[in-house]
């Protein structure tokens, strides 16, 4: 028998086993727990006609230790599909729900061998459009792949080892356009650590490299139409990407070559290009805690300045411009931190659906939401396929979108006033992988039924508004004491810059410093997070103490009125201006502050404290530093003793009038020994008489 008949006869073979052993099919769930992954890599076509044969591949892998012998990979649809936004959740919800029936035909189904532990193998499924045993009704019908096989025992259920599953649209011509729009937010993956440095330079490296995840996301995103996306951009990733090309905050031992250098700048490079093209909405330095910083208004506004000083600085640097944009944690929001966020109320925050318990698809996924300061936009994100088997893939978010444009084009033919579109947040952790064109992600927005439309262009258009209350916020935020510590950054850094003329780098540098541990990210660390914001501070403060002021031990005057010195010490290394005021023990009496004087780094300056005691004897004084806008700052120095040896008008007199007397007692013996001089000499010689 040749080898093509009999592999129709093999298949045949079990295909009749398989039908005769379970009537039907039904796709349910399998009651063992197998560890194996399914990606479903391509389908055609993306949108389901009459005549089309469905055509699905990707990869099955092997997570465990042992092997699965004749894996077999089947296509799955059922005979009806979805037509609105409620019935493909509760069916997602319900894990045992009815979603479809494998196609067992044979040449229909995929025989992929033995699956040896930690194995991939490609499966392909190509099912012509009779044997799908569909309906035809307009919707969307949930379209996967199962996987079966048999175990080290021998044993083969019917149930699925492994499963994938994806949506696919059927409708016809003739329908509304609705918007449809990806959000691509690019976060910063790595953070700092107690030295300073990055903790985990290499993999950023290999994140932004040829390949790695963000450099992935980042052609995939720059792919797709201008009109259709929104990067969302966390300014922390572009400085430390930067830093990576400059070769700044690398732990001890770690070298970039210049290609991985080159690697980094590119990514750079391409990055700025696309939000620039693009349109782009910005993140707070580092996603920050805002739920943390609204629960302590005491400490928000010095910590938010600073969030806002180094988001402000990265995208000077890196000629960026974009819409503020605040983006909570997905169980992190409440009434009152919408409040707060709302500021001039053109910045939009971006929350979950679950965060909005009345919030429905119809109201659109840009709403309009009312706080007691005023109206703001809120971004409702709400992903059609959460909670589906399968890992997600280039093809998942081409399918979710169509298939969201699909359900919301139907809705707005039974309700004309119905805002629901198609608009999709990605995971920032996602990767579509290096083979991310092969998924044709623009077909998504050339569909008869999509509009794509960019975030930018739909906060110009009319909002519903969303009335309903907002939920209750689970999620725990950053703890005081790390806001605290925080803060002490904040005010002792603030100190440091008030006395450097050109302060603007430092201040930019304690600025990234204080964001850096107020993001969402020290939610899992909060012990370490708080650690680190304690020694920036102690180092801020360890900074300002470079500078010294030191006075004489005691003073005395010749009189009520005199001048002393005072030295400041500058070892820090920028140059400052600096001034210095003196406190005295006695209330009554006023010194007048020293001007502020320019002092180099590493040099000392020797300063005169002209004083007026008045009538005191003496005072205790205590003198301090001085910045230009006329606040204290570091340690004062040690007191010291100012007093007066106080002579007075009397003595003074008294002195004057001795002088006086020795004067003339000097000039009255001069003259008698001028008289006595000019009596000799006027006598005659020869008078002997």
């Amino acid at each position: 028998m040749s080898s093509p008949r009999r592999r129709v006869l093999v298949a045949l073979l079990a295909t009749i086993l398989a039908m005769l052993a379970v009537p039907g099919l039904p796709a349910h769930a399998a009651d063992k727990n197998p560890q194996l992954s399914v990606s479903i890599q391509s389908l055609s076509p993306s949108r389901l006609g009459a005549g089309s044969t469905v055509t699905m591949t990707g990869t099955v892998t092997n997570h465990d230790g042992h092997a699965w012998t004749n894996v077999q990979a089947y296509l799955v649809i059922p005979a009806v599909p979805f037509t609105t936004r409620s019935q493909v959740e509760d069916a997602i919800d319900n894990g045992d729900a009815y979603t479809g029936v494998r196609v067992v035909d044979a040449g229909a189904f995929d025989d992929l061998g033995d699956l040896a532990p930690k194995q991939t193998r490609r499966f392909s499924v190509r099912v012509p459009y009779d044997q799908l045993h569909i309906s035809g009704a307009e919707g969307v019908y949930p379209v996967g792949v199962q996987i079966l096989g048999t175990d080290t025992g021998g044993e083969r259920s019917n149930d699925a080892i492994a499963r994938a599953t994806t949506f696919l649209p059927l409708v016809s011509g003739g329908h509304q356009r609705v918007a449809a729009s990806v959000v691509w937010p690019f976060l910063m993956p790595n953070r700092r650590g107690y030295n300073g440095d990055y903790v985990d330079t290499t993999g950023l490296l290999r994140d932004v490299s040829a390949g790695g995840q963000l450099r992935n996301l980042l052609d995939l995103a720059a792919s797709t139409s201008g009109r259709a996306s929104t990067a969302l951009i966390d300014p922390a990733l572009l400085v430390g990407v930067d830093d990576l090309v400059r070769g700044r905050r690398l732990p001890e031992g770690v070298t970039l070559t210049p290609e991985q250098k080159a690697e980094a700048q590119r990514f750079l490079d391409d990055l700025l290009a696309f939000t620039r093209r693009q349109g782009s909405w910005v993140l707070g330095f580092d996603r920050p805690d805002v739920l943390a910083l609204s629960n302590n208004p005491d400490l928000e506004v010095p910590l938010k300045t600073a969030i806002d000083r180094a988001t402000d600085s990265a995208l000077t640097t890196f000629q960026l411009y974009g819409r503020q944009v605040s983006w909570p944690s997905m169980h992190g929001v409440t009434a009152s931190l919408l409040r707060d966020l709302r500021g001039s109320g053109d910045s939009p925050v971006i929350v979950t659906s679950d965060a909005l318990p009345s919030w429905d698809r119809r109201l659109g996924s840009v709403v309009q939401y009312v706080t007691p300061n005023g109206p703001m936009p809120l971004l409702v994100t709400d992903v059609l396929d959460a909670g589906v088997p399968g890992q997600d893939s280039v093809v998942t978010l081409r399918q979710r979108i169509l298939s969201e444009a699909a359900l919301a084009t139907l809705q707005r033919e039974i309700d004309p006033k119905s805002r629901a579109d198609a608009i999709t947040m990605v995971d920032p952790r996602w990767n579509p992988g290096p083979q991310w064109a092969a998924g044709r992600l623009s077909a998504a927005f050339e569909a008869p039924f999509t509009s794509p439309t960019s975030l930018e262009s739909m906060l110009t258009r009319p909002l519903t508004s969303y009335s309903g209350k907002v939920a209750a916020a689970t999620d725990r935020p950053l703890t005081r004491a790390q806001l605290k510590a925080a803060a002490r950054i904040v005010s002792r850094g603030s100190a440091l810059s008030s006395v450097i003329p050109q302060s603007d780098e430092v201040d930019d540098a304690l600025a990234q410093d204080v964001a850096s541990v107020l993001g969402i990210r020290w939610r899992e660390n909060p012990g370490t997070g708080t650690a680190i914001a304690k020694k920036l501070a102690k180092e801020a403060g360890a900074e300002l103490g470079k500078i010294k002021i030191k006075a004489p031990a005691s003073v005395t005057l010749s009189s009520s009125k005199g001048g002393f010195p005072i030295t400041i010490r500058n070892d820090t290394d920028e140059a400052i201006r600096v001034g210095v005021s003196l406190d005295s023990s006695n209330p009554a009496l006023s010194i007048p502050d020293v001007k502020p004087v320019d002092i180099g780094a590493g040099e000392r300056r020797t300063l005169t404290v002209d004083i007026d005691l008045g009538r005191q004897n003496t005072t205790s004084l205590t003198a301090r530093l001085k910045s230009t806008d006329g606040k204290t700052i570091g340690q004062p120095s040690e007191s010291f003793n100012v007093r007066s040896s106080k002579i007075g008008v009397v003595l003074w007199v008294a002195m004057g009038v001795a002088a006086l007397l020795v004067l003339a007692a000097l000039v009255r013996r001069f003259s008698r020994r001028r008289r006595r001089t000019r009596v000799a000499s006027e006598r005659p010689a020869d008078d002997d008489d």
